[in-house]
């Protein structure tokens, strides 16, 4: 194994030994850090804040930003315990689980036996799906590669312990994940990121033009009898909320832009119950023309 994933894995390890408060702690003083250094995280995190919300005053962006970057925080130091490893600990981990909101969503799609299409985004703690939804349904996930090779095997074995199956965003990935929900079975995807512009396509996030992937598009024109819902795990006192929502019918549309338009604005419906808790530190309009991130 290289070094680099070694030392990742080692961290990665050691938050696992702590219990969710501590690593709430601890995590509180990783996004501290964050801003205190006036790190490139903070910086961007104020920009997105600026071009999302324009109406917000100065001091209230600013105590925004500090509650997102230590929301980021818990999220990084959850992460030892999010990645349980074995059967057990991922049951102690749905212990964690307070409430479930709208399950009957999930339960009717499920039922339905047509496919369900599951649309997360960075917020509070996604890794937390792992928890329950393998237990019910027979999952796909794809997820983005990561740079250091002996860091994605050891996060690949950990988390399909939970019974979660995943493939990479690659060639094959996208292939196979299409041909699973064509299935008729269950797929959970993260969509919120900026994809390159060949995989792209402009919709307003928030207000903001941004690249957004049309491979949702894609996925609901290839089973369009299946159901699509929003999920996110909220981070409340001693634990999570797990949370579907119902999609704004657009988004089944066969017109692309009105398609991508209709999953962002569910996006934005999500977020807005709790914004601290959104990852904008994440550099979501770099490509936008209007070059937001000088100087950051």
């Amino acid at each position: 194994m290289d070094v680099k994933s070694a030392v990742a894995l080692t961290i990665i390890k050691g938050l696992g030994l702590l219990n969710l408060p501590m690593a709430r702690a601890f995590g509180s003083f990783i996004g501290w850090l964050l801003r205190v250094t006036n790190s490139r995280m903070y910086k961007v995190t104020l920009k997105n804040l600026a071009l999302c919300f324009p109406e917000m005053s100065e001091s209230e962006r600013k105590k925004l930003a500090d509650k997102s970057l230590k929301g980021t925080g818990k999220t990084i130091a959850e992460t030892g315990i999010a990645w349980a490893g074995t059967e057990r600990k991922f049951r102690r981990n749905e212990s964690k689980i307070k409430n479930i909101r709208n399950l009957h969503l999930f339960e009717q799609a499920i039922k339905d036996d047509k496919g369900l299409l599951l649309l997360t985004m960075h917020y509070g703690n996604w890794e937390w799906v792992t928890s329950y939804l393998p237990l019910h349904c027979d999952l796909l996930a794809m997820y983005k590669m990561a740079k250091m090779p002996g860091f994605e095997q050891a996060m690949l074995e950990s988390r399909q312990a939970s019974g979660i199956k995943l493939v990479a965003a690659g060639r094959e990935g996208v292939k196979a994940f299409t041909e699973h929900y064509q299935n008729k079975k269950a797929c959970i995807i993260v969509p919120d990121q900026e994809p390159s512009e060949r995989s792209g396509v402009w919709s307003e996030f928030c207000g903001i033009p941004a690249l957004t992937p049309k491979f949702i598009h894609y996925l609901t024109q290839k089973n369009p009898e299946g159901t699509v819902l929003n999920v996110y795990v909220q981070r409340v006192p001693r634990g999570f909320d797990l949370v579907f929502e119902a999609v704004d019918p657009d988004i089944y549309s066969a017109d692309l832009e009105t398609s991508a338009l209709a999953m962002n604005k569910g996006f934005e419906t999500c977020i807005a119950g709790d914004l601290s808790q959104y990852q904008w530190e994440y550099k979501r309009f770099k490509r936008n023309p209007e070059g937001h991130y000088k100087g950051c």
